[in-house]
């Protein structure tokens, strides 16, 4: 078997723009990709016009962000759909629909226990899910990683920062 068809035979995920028997011929999956980064650029400069935060008479601030990404992305997009349509883009790999239902899972976790049990174990768990989906098999080493750099984390911003983050039973230990 050979180009796309092997492909298949490994990940039913496989389309034939994804082969390197394509190369040169425009990848609509990366098109399509490219055309969304310019719409999130469009919609980030849009609302940037809505900012109406300044500093006095500098002529840089906090409004200017929103320009400064919208323009990067904007520039991605544009960069990306080139690359989709001269058929330059990386090949890609056969997709894991395992790895895409554990991050899928941490996230659906961590919108149910953030506001109950707060944001440190939140944080673990949905670290703790990512590492899995990328193969970890140390599920406790993870969690513990994941709820150290949520810690730090959650006492740089509530702490240092003095912005809110949702507290649970462990963050009033800080």
């Amino acid at each position: 078997m050979s180009g796309w068809k092997a492909c298949c035979a490994i990940s039913a995920s496989c389309a034939p723009d994804a082969m390197d028997g394509n190369r040169g011929k425009p990848d609509r999956p990366v098109v399509v990709i490219g055309l969304a980064l310019a719409a999130v650029a469009a919609v980030v400069v849009w609302q940037g016009f809505q900012v109406r935060a300044s500093f006095g008479s500098q002529a840089i601030g906090p409004q200017m962000m929103p320009f400064l990404v919208g323009a990067f992305l904007a520039v991605l997009g544009a960069l990306t759909v080139v690359a989709g349509l001269r058929g330059e883009a990386p090949t890609r790999e056969p997709g894991d629909p395992k790895a895409v239902i554990w991050i899928a899972g941490g996230l659906a976790a961590m919108l149910l226990l953030i506001k109950t049990a707060g944001f440190v174990p939140a944080c673990a768990i949905l670290f703790a899910a990512t590492a899995r989906a990328f193969g970890s098999t140390r599920p406790a080493v993870d969690l513990g990683i994941g709820a150290i750099m949520a810690v730090v984390i959650f006492v740089f911003f509530a702490r240092v920062l003095g912005l809110s983050l949702p507290s649970g039973f462990t963050e009033s230990w800080f």
